[in-house]
């Protein structure tokens, strides 16, 4: 790949994953674009993730999932910064993706 870390990467989603384990690599690397992040930060303040309360005179605890702004359509575009950990997920899943630096 001719990206160099430190650069920032446009990722186009060019065909949806077929695999469990690339469906969750880019999931992870385009929550790093930083309109995902605000959203998701904004997600977190407004609504936590944790909730406890008495039932039975005893506490119970509920953990919500949390559900991803990303979606892994053919067309969508995300940017992320590149460094070197991100660079090499996006090599591991390159065939469903097109990459370019800015």
């Amino acid at each position: 790949m001719a990206i160099a870390p430190g650069k920032t990467v446009t990722v186009k989603i060019v065909s949806p994953p077929t695999n469990e384990a690339a469906r969750k690599t880019l999931i992870r690397i385009c929550r790093k674009d930083p309109l995902i992040a605000k959203h998701d930060r904004r997600q977190h303040d407004k609504r936590p993730s944790f909730q406890t309360w008495r039932r039975g005179g005893r506490p119970w605890e509920h953990r919500m999932k949390t559900v991803s702004n990303v979606k892994l359509v053919a067309g969508q575009t995300y940017c992320v910064f590149g460094t070197v950990d991100v660079l090499r997920d996006l090599e591991s899943v390159k065939r469903f993706v097109k990459l370019s630096a800015k």
